[in-house]
């Protein structure tokens, strides 16, 4: 059966209004796929002025308690919201089988661009309420794992949403002062090519940079090197206001990460990490994840560290079993951390198995 409308007769107490709310099913939830850590994403649905989809894991997370479905609230937006959310499971006949609930949390996120539970429900618990013979009581509809989701914005905070006219200053800012010649007073040399910027918006957008250029007069151009023109010529102007392409993020991801943690891009470096960590960790294998680790030991990468350590605490044994792990050899303190991390890992598993 489809619902085809809601008609209301008086004002609802609850206080979640309808229109956020929306309907997320899993079909066949029993056929889906049996091995942990694997995700499932649904299509994109619009909240609050936001494009959003949920993760499920049906066999939970890597890191998930065992026989433990999970599931993640993400968006891809880059425009800040900060709101309330309930993910709730219901049974047949109407009444809640699991609702959880957050608020104030902070969309996008640094880190997998979501808030979730990776304790959500016991998937065997709701593959056995099929099994029973009054059906009200069931989960699952036909097979289908619906998840109710409700979004509000937090109160105090406004709904700066992707589909809001967006202010008009780094318009102007873009097109009346990016390489603007007659007002700029600091210029950079890559290659052949020269770039214009002014002290002012450098000091307020990029402050490291902006100390790097303090010392130079208008007379004398700052050679920046190991960055190509065009991705420090990205860079520029998203300073001025311009957004970076996602064609070009997907394309020069690895650069710009580069080059927006050496000379102190740091907002760009954010986002890039982030973006690279949600590329790079499911791919991670025992013969790689030790150089993404020294990686973002040297560059600095604090999401992409954990996520490679994350990994290697999953796959400790078959890590120090192969030629990558003597790659630890050149970097004795991120041995030292990965013994750390690997110990507590065992602590806590043997915690929660006394305790279960």
């Amino acid at each position: 059966m489809s619902v085809i409308a809601d008609v209301h007769v008086g004002e609802p107490n609850d206080s979640w209004p309808l229109e956020e709310r929306v309907y997320v099913h899993f079909h066949n939830f029993a056929d889906l796929p049996q091995q942990k850590g694997t995700e499932l994403q649904s299509s994109k649905f619009t909240c609050a002025g936001h494009e959003w989809y949920l993760k499920l894991y049906p066999k939970g997370t890597m890191t998930a308690k065992e026989g433990m479905l999970s599931v993640v609230l993400c968006t891809d937006s880059t425009s800040k919201i900060v709101v309330d959310f309930d993910i709730i499971t219901k049974k047949n006949n109407g009444g809640n089988f699991r609702t959880r609930s957050y608020s104030k949390k902070e969309f996008p996120t640094h880190s997998r661009f979501g808030w979730g539970w990776e304790d959500f429900a016991s998937r065997d618990e709701i593959l056995r309420r099929e099994e029973m013979m009054q059906s009200s009581w069931n989960v699952l509809n036909n097979g289908t794992l619906t998840f109710e989701v409700r979004i509000r914005p937090h109160e105090g905070y406004n709904i700066c949403c992707d589909v809001m006219p967006k202010s008009s200053v780094a318009d102007d800012l873009y097109n009346n002062l990016y390489q603007d010649e007659d007002s700029a007073d600091v210029a950079f040399s890559l290659e052949s090519s020269v770039f214009h910027a002014h002290k002012a918006i450098l000091k307020a957008r990029v402050p490291e940079l902006a100390e790097i250029v303090e010392p130079y007069d208008t007379e004398n151009t700052i050679p920046i090197k190991d960055v190509e023109p065009e991705v420090f010529e990205v860079m520029l102007k998203h300073v001025y206001g311009k957004d970076i392409g996602l064609s070009y993020w997907k394309d020069h991801l690895k650069q710009i990460l580069d080059a927006s943690g050496k000379y102190g891009f740091t907002q760009i470096k954010s986002q890039a990490e982030a973006w690279y960590v949600k590329k790079v960790e499911q791919n991670f294998t025992v013969d790689n994840v030790i150089d993404e680790l020294l990686y973002a030991d040297g560059k600095n990468c604090p999401l992409l560290k954990k996520a490679a350590m994350d990994f290697i605490v999953e796959h400790c044994e078959e890590i120090v079993e192969s030629e990558s792990y003597e790659k630890l050899d050149e970097s004795p303190h991120l041995r030292k951390e990965m013994v750390k991390e690997v110990t507590k890992a065992f602590k806590s598993h043997k915690k929660r198995k006394r305790d279960d």
